[in-house]
């Protein structure tokens, strides 16, 4: 759960990195297929993509993949099928999902799929039933060990300026246990009358950033009519500390029997 702070005005060398490509898996990829799952024909027949495992989530599945255009990560997602929203739990979860081995070339080592039943913090703002996608940089053993409370790196990373003017933290830079420190961008919906449907938050641990967050109301998700993606830009970090691919947009899908959600775009970025 995020804290009320949210409410603030809230190298390797590329051969390595294609070494690893190839070489590492933490999950044996389930099938690969041609790119049909987002909007748009990302470079056609060259496009495909690369599942993990399969898990049963909430009545339903849930999976990770990643595409590739030419070798190359193009986009990252989470596929979550129709029924896994039908029953879901009346209390807060934080899941793991299996990787496909080539995403770990994307810079990307852990995902997960946080349900918030009633939302959290800050009053008014985040307090609807919603779900948190977070892409981590980070491996699952370091995000337990985060511990929360003031994190002052924090403040080396708005001198640094890491971030774009709109992301901030709140009155003071405190973190989420087992998550880390949120970033917020000020000119969201959810902080004007429109109220809060989906947001990107940033997040980070120390002096670096560690996550990527799409956050999403099931309110939002359940009013997407099948054959529906809307793709929204992502304001851009002004330094990149960790190698990585990283997003310019996310997207949201909705298929016959499926909810997509992916960080689209990606560019390789280092400093």
């Amino acid at each position: 759960m995020k804290n009320s702070i949210l409410l603030g005005i809230c190298r390797p060398m590329a051969s390595f990195l294609f070494l690893l490509f190839f070489l590492i898996s933490c999950e044996s990829p389930e099938d690969v297929q041609p790119s049909s799952m987002l909007s748009k024909d990302r470079k056609g027949s060259s496009s495909n993509i690369i599942y993990g495992r399969t898990m049963d989530l909430w009545g339903g599945t849930a999976r990770v993949w990643v595409e590739r255009v030419q070798g190359k990560p193009t986009a990252i997602g989470i596929e979550l099928s129709a029924d896994a929203l039908e029953n879901l739990p009346h209390e807060v979860q934080e899941i793991a999902l299996p990787l496909p081995g080539p995403l770990h070339a994307t810079g990307y080592k852990t995902i997960m799929i946080g349900w918030n039943p009633e939302g959290h913090e800050p009053e008014g703002v985040y307090t609807l039933p919603h779900f948190d996608f977070h892409f981590y940089m980070i491996t699952e053993g370091q995000i337990h060990r985060i511990m929360g409370g003031i994190d002052p790196g924090g403040y080396d990373l708005l001198a640094r300026g890491v971030f774009p003017d709109v992301y901030t933290f709140g009155p003071v830079p405190f973190a989420v246990p087992h998550m880390g420190l949120h970033w917020s961008d000020i000119t969201s919906p959810e902080f004007s009358p429109a109220g809060f449907s989906k947001t990107f938050i940033y997040g980070s641990n120390k002096d670096k950033v560690t996550f990527l967050e799409p956050m999403i109301t099931l309110a939002y998700l359940q009013s997407l009519a099948p054959g529906t993606s809307v793709e929204s830009p992502v304001r851009q970090l002004l330094i990149h500390d960790t190698p990585a691919y990283y997003p310019t947009s996310y997207t949201i899908t909705r298929t016959s029997d499926s909810y997509i959600i992916a960080l689209t775009d990606l560019v390789w970025r280092h400093k």
